[in-house]
């Protein structure tokens, strides 16, 4: 689920001859245009990839996944020790059932679907009204969030692969070190990366944000390069950090004389118990250079 609050104007030649896609145009603070193809056909487009680029990308993952390191020693240590009694805190799955309460309603709903008096058709774009309109004031009170700014989306992966798409493939990003593998992963495939360095176990143009016990698990901003997209997790995965008011506030400051967007993940916000921010809008300003993912 992502919240869209920053304030983007989206414009785009009025033609009815025109087909419009998300493309990266002039990106700026606070403007970001949609760029039309003009096409024989309307409805109809033709794929500007070719082969070769494809290719040129897949070869940019010349190493192992997180995921699947993880589970190949896992697995190895097993063959090796076949009695040993692991607990696997590699990937973040999940444990427990799904409550009833959930899973009743989920087989009820399904159930209405075969019936004429519950079939719906698709669903709303955004996600149902009620549910947004829920979620808006159960997780952001009285911070200004209103049901039209939220979004229901498949998950997180499918939000950060469409953020990207919508960036394009020549914005610059920043990202925690460590963080959730997919930022990086989804900017690879973008093609906004260099070379995968494989000393360093790094890819080249990205700045990595370093967040370690000696700065607080949060980076030296000062340290940072300008860049276009931040990519920020907090808590973060995988350390469980959770970033102060005091350094969201410097975040926010950061990401707007720079002119960049904050893509903020928020997906372990319940974990957090002290004062710390559950929101990056909890923090003035924010609205205008972030967009929340929970």
């Amino acid at each position: 689920m992502s919240v869209a609050n920053h304030q983007l104007n989206a414009s785009a030649p009025p033609s009815s001859s025109l087909s419009s896609i998300f493309a990266r145009s002039d990106f700026t603070r606070s403007s970001v245009q949609i760029v039309g193809v003009r096409v024989k056909k309307p409805g109809f487009f033709k794929c500007v990839a070719t082969p070769q680029t494809v290719l040129s990308t897949r070869r940019l993952f010349d190493h192992d996944h997180l995921k699947t390191q993880v589970a190949r020693r896992r697995a190895a240590h097993l063959a090796k020790y076949p009695d040993a009694q692991v607990i696997s805190l590699g990937i973040g799955d999940t444990t427990e059932p799904i409550p009833d309460v959930i899973t009743s309603a989920m087989a009820k709903r399904a159930h209405d679907l075969s019936t004429l008096e519950g079939y719906s058709g698709y669903g709303a774009e955004q996600g149902e009204k009620k549910v947004r309109a829920a979620i808006a004031s159960t997780f952001y009170g009285n911070l200004g969030i209103e049901e039209g700014d939220i979004f229901v989306s498949d998950g997180a992966k499918c939000d950060i692969a469409r953020l990207q798409m919508l960036f394009g493939s020549d914005v610059t990003m920043a990202v925690q070190d460590p963080s959730y593998p997919a930022y990086v992963d989804s900017s690879v495939i973008m093609g906004q990366t260099g070379q995968y360095q494989k000393d360093s176990e790094k890819y080249g143009k990205i700045e990595y944000m370093r967040c370690n016990p000696e700065n607080g698990f949060f980076p030296d901003l000062s340290a940072v390069g300008k860049t276009e997209i931040i990519f920020f997790c907090s808590p973060n995965n995988p350390t469980g950090a959770s970033a102060t008011r005091e350094q969201l506030t410097k975040l926010v400051q950061f990401a707007k004389d720079n002119g960049s967007i904050i893509v903020y993940d928020s997906a372990y916000a319940m974990y957090i118990s002290d004062d710390s921010p559950r929101s990056i809008y909890e923090i003035p300003g924010a609205k205008e250079v972030s967009i929340k993912q929970m």
